[in-house]
């Protein structure tokens, strides 16, 4: 007769992402997508993803013989138990001890600012074309807000910026309200842009511990991503398209890198890239962005 561990899926892990516990953890399965489930472990969240889904410090990607619909096989209030790094769910087992992990790669050699410029302003017109089928709150109200964050930022001007910032916490709907992701963004590309500058450094500083401090007003799954966005961590795809608009010297693998990006969620991934644009407007000398949020859909 079959045991009911006989019948649990077994399934491999191809990555796990850095800060991911490895040998024990308890959670409870909060929100299901098909390529994607969200589990709770108290102090934070992991992501349980069917393969190529990007990585991400907090992401168990398993592997291809897991399936394309994670719905089929986790539900909402399912609990995972991690023991000796073998995680168990109602239906499904996989091992995380000999998984490969995740890290970002280490930064590269910079871009000439004119080459940069060039990134930029492809990367811009990747939004604009996007906005024209699936328009966010960030342009329904939201083009005002984002260039007085940018104006704060260049002048580092933090008693400007903070109040501004406060403003995009939550804003929106979804899981992850597109304020959120413009934040996560926001901070991904500042980080990047202020390394060797002391000034630059501080002030973020003190960005990421005030949007640590407001995450009680957003989702809990947003929540989870700007806490992680305020520790100086981002999943893959963010951190690839900061990479191609100031480093990645292969033009096709610049635009793969934001193609990546925007196809996160209906909008979360190109919300994220306008925070990433708009950290570049700000600390960058290339106006290349500005003219971006001219740029509408013309009315019918």
């Amino acid at each position: 007769m079959e045991s009911a561990n006989d019948a649990l899926l077994r399934w491999a892990v191809a990555r796990i992402g850095y800060r991911v516990p490895r040998h024990q953890f308890d959670g409870t399965i909060r929100a299901v997508f098909s390529r994607a489930c969200y589990v709770d472990c108290g102090n934070s969240l992991l992501v349980v993803a069917s393969n190529g889904v990007a990585n991400g410090p907090t992401t168990i990607v398993l592997g291809p013989e897991a399936g394309a619909d994670l719905r089929k096989v986790f539900n909402a209030g399912d609990v995972l138990r991690c023991r000796g790094g073998r995680v168990e769910a109602r239906r499904a087992m996989f091992e995380l001890a000999h998984a490969k992990t995740w890290r970002p790669r280490k930064a590269r050699s910079l871009l000439s600012p004119r080459d940069s410029a060039a990134r930029i302003a492809a990367a811009r017109a990747r939004i604009v074309a996007a906005r024209r089928t699936r328009s966010s709150v960030l342009d329904r109200g939201g083009n005002a807000a984002i260039v007085d964050i940018e104006r704060a930022c260049r002048k580092l001007d933090i008693a400007d910026a903070l109040p501004r910032i406060e403003r995009f916490v939550g804003w929106g709907e979804g899981l992850t309200p597109a304020g959120d992701d413009y934040l996560v963004g926001l901070c991904a590309g500042l980080g990047a842009l202020a390394k060797g500058n002391a000034a630059r450094l501080a002030f973020l500083a003190k960005v990421r511990d005030f949007i640590a401090s407001q995450c009680g007003r957003t989702t809990p799954i947003s929540a989870h991503w700007l806490v992680l966005a305020s520790r100086g961590h981002f999943n893959e795809s963010v951190l690839g398209a900061v990479d191609a608009l100031r480093a990645n010297r292969d033009p096709n693998a610049a635009r793969a890198a934001f193609e990546r990006l925007m196809a996160v969620g209906a909008t979360s991934g190109a919300d994220a890239l306008a925070g990433i644009l708009s950290s570049f407007a700000a600390w960058t000398k290339s106006p290349m962005y500005q003219s971006a949020r001219s740029e509408r859909r013309p009315h019918r």
